[in-house]
């Protein structure tokens, strides 16, 4: 990883070339464009000049700068496309005959980007002698998709183990990516949970993509990893007193290898 900023993130990658050739092939410089999801996300470059000796293999050193103001726009299409990402690279390999310099165009298409943000739904058992309503399972998918904001739905079946009805009055959510908080949620409806009934309850938590460069460079100096969470509670009511309760939260790691080998 090279210098990653507010602005820029740098990638070093190293590139294994065979030269099958009796010949010494001399290599001026390597210049790219590197795209995501058709979107132009930065440039890249070869570090220094270069020759590839003549029946074997040499390592090219390439230095990748990505635009993180670019992230947001990134997102919006990697969602929209089933959280998968197509990364290409196009430009030139520029030889140096002395002469003269002869471009090779090169397009590649590096190994995509496929994620699951969101994870699974997860189950749990509930405990019938509780006075407390009780968590039986919970779901994230994805809402509306918008260029400012990425709704997160989010659908949980309460059971009631009580002999009484419980009145859910609000619920609150946030949701984290490497600690940074990028958006939350209320919802202020009033639910009724029945008596020794399972009920299933809803509400949505708004991600800010103006956050997300920012979380951006935290993914990078991770390690191109990220560790995101849902934290909620709610409010519930039960024979007129309120009483509040933290769900467990939902953590999910997400991970990516944008410049990935060649497929």
């Amino acid at each position: 990883m090279g210098d990653i900023t507010a602005d820029n993130s740098e990638i070093n990658t190293d590139v294994l070339v065979n030269n099958p050739n009796a010949f010494t092939i001399p290599i001026k410089s390597v210049k790219y464009g590197i795209f995501m999801n058709d979107v132009s996300m930065g440039s890249g470059h070869s570090i220094g000049a270069a020759s590839l000796p003549a029946k074997t293999e040499h390592t090219i050193t390439i230095l990748t700068k990505l635009s993180n103001n670019k992230i947001p726009q990134w997102w919006v299409t990697h969602l929209r496309n089933g959280e998968n990402s197509d990364v290409e690279i196009n430009g030139n390999i520029v030889f140096d005959l002395k002469l003269t310099e002869y471009k090779y165009p090169i397009e590649q298409t590096l190994s995509g980007v496929k994620t699951n943000i969101l994870g699974d739904k997860e189950s749990y058992q509930v405990d019938e002698t509780s006075l407390e309503p009780q968590l039986r399972s919970i779901e994230n998918s994805w809402g509306e998709v918008a260029d400012d904001s990425t709704e997160i739905r989010t659908k949980m079946v309460m059971h009631n183990p009580q002999l009484v009805p419980i009145y859910i009055e609000r619920i609150k959510s946030e949701i984290y990516m490497n600690e940074i908080k990028m958006g939350s949620g209320l919802s202020e409806e009033t639910i009724l949970l029945k008596p020794r009934t399972d009920t299933e309850v809803r509400f949505d938590t708004r991600l800010e993509n103006g956050k997300l460069d920012d979380w951006w460079v935290t993914h990078l100096r991770n390690g191109e990893r990220t560790e995101l969470g849902i934290k909620s509670e709610f409010v519930y009511k039960v024979a007129g007193r309120e009483f509040t309760i933290e769900l467990p939260a939902q953590m999910e790691t997400m991970e990516t290898n944008i410049l990935g080998s060649e497929r």
